[in-house]
């Protein structure tokens, strides 16, 4: 058994040989991770065309009197501007000073998982012989905090197309959505799913989605970790027929899942047989709202929220290693999360994430290893602040955060008998409706 970065330095075999596979996704969604927005081309959501230099006034004047039939099929149909990992890695690592490899840079990680992972993943793929000639492009990043929003995307294509020449011409385009990094308001956004549906980067993610499968062809995979996953599945149920034909799987990768009114809804129900969703058997993030679909439940060298790093899920081959089912403190959490989720009126869930979350912001930090760095100075402006709620807000908030606590110290206790890879929850009863229930089910 192994992980993903032994995977990727010991699978030798092309995307043509041996297609895209569930630990491939894995791969693909924690690579954006990295810092990839300063060294590959971007993308505009405001705008039908790309930013770098692919707007059709540009896409005219490239006007090429030797090869007019190749300029006028980019005239109409631009290909899509893109670097390769391995052309990647070595502008991410490049020195200004000399031809070492110590460029400093920041992947944009949840402070649980070591930065220096992300750092080796993305140099061996780009001396992989299977992932070194995957192509990167339409990068977009979007932090808003007055919107609560963080958003990020990219579109990685597979070297697995019919032309020989140039193996990524309507080869198979995976779209990887970004989870939550480290900010605070990445985190502010995740919670606000409680209560608000769609969020700000739901709404991104659909026209990420939109805007790729419209300005270039070829199959379409979509693949998330954590937050990531919950964005690929909205965005496939918000797509257009047409694009939804050409979407050949969703890999949601312990991300959590929706309201019961959604996850019932035609539009979810709709894509459900095209979307994966895989589970470390200690799941926390993944068990949050109502996940009807069976999920295949990955090994873990890891207890507790740590499992949720895509680094200590276990492979074998090109297969991950499986649990027969979640562990009894990732069922426990979910029954006692939903249960949570349902005794409260939305109202009450909006003010128990924004209690929460002044509590946080009174330390000063603008992320999470900000605030981490911090204590214990930071201690009293935080008791301070959970001083000044209400005693309603303080009673949810203390509820949820023994819940939180509970799951993520919990040793894994693995079921005694083998039972179906699938959440024991059942979808809570249905709850009210928001105005904005109608985008997801048009």
């Amino acid at each position: 058994m192994s992980g993903i970065i032994e995977y990727v330095h010991a699978e030798e075999r092309s995307f043509q040989a041996e297609p895209f596979n569930e630990v491939d996704a894995l791969v693909i969604a924690t690579l954006i991770y990295e810092d990839v927005a300063n060294i590959s081309p971007t993308l505009m959501l405001d705008e039908s065309q790309p930013s770098a230099g692919a707007s059709f006034a540009s896409r005219l004047r490239a006007f090429e009197p030797k090869h007019p039939v190749i300029w006028l099929k980019n005239l109409w149909r631009p290909a899509l501007e893109s670097v390769s990992l391995a052309e990647a890695n070595q502008e991410l690592h490049r020195s200004l000073a000399s031809t070492a490899d110590d460029k400093p840079h920041e992947p944009q990680v949840v402070s649980v998982i070591n930065p220096d992972l992300t750092h080796d993943l993305f140099q061996a793929c780009a001396q992989s012989s299977r992932f070194a000639n995957v192509r990167l492009g339409a990068v977009v990043e979007h932090v808003n905090r007055g919107e609560q929003t963080q958003f990020a995307a990219a579109t990685f294509q597979l070297p697995d197309g019919r032309n020989r020449r140039n193996p990524t011409h309507k080869g198979t385009l995976v779209i990887s959505f970004r989870g939550t990094d480290d900010s605070l308001i990445g985190w502010k956004e995740d919670f606000n799913m409680t209560f608000q549906y769609p969020v700000p980067a739901q709404r991104a993610a659909s026209a990420y989605l939109d805007t790729v499968a419209r300005l270039w062809a070829g199959p379409i995979i979509l693949v998330g970790h954590s937050k990531g996953g919950n964005l690929a599945i909205y965005a496939a149920m918000n797509a257009e027929p047409a694009v939804q034909k050409r979407i050949q799987h969703v890999y949601s990768l312990d991300s959590p899942g929706f309201p019961s009114y959604v996850v019932s809804s035609p539009a979810y129900l709709g894509i459900q047989p095209k979307v994966t969703k895989i589970v470390p058997s200690s799941s926390i993030v993944g068990m949050i709202f109502d996940t009807p679909e069976p999920c295949r439940v990955v090994a873990s060298d890891s207890e507790g929220i740590m499992q949720h790093s895509a680094y200590t899920w276990q492979v074998d081959g090109d297969r991950f290693v499986t649990e027969p089912d979640l562990s009894s403190s990732s069922q426990l959490f979910n029954e006692e999360l939903n249960q949570w989720i349902t005794n409260l009126t939305t109202e009450q869930r909006e003010r128990a994430v924004d209690a929460l979350f002044t509590v946080l912001h009174a330390t000063g930090a603008n992320s999470f290893s900000e605030m981490m760095s911090r204590f214990p100075a930071s201690i009293p402006s935080m008791l301070g602040a959970f001083v000044g709620l209400t005693p309603e807000d303080r009673r949810h908030l203390t509820s949820a955060l023994l819940i939180l606590f509970r799951a993520s110290t919990a040793k894994s206790k693995r079921p005694q008998q083998a039972q179906a890879s699938q959440p024991s929850s059942q979808p809570s009863e249905a709850e009210p409706q928001p105005e904005s229930q109608q985008s997801a089910e048009q």
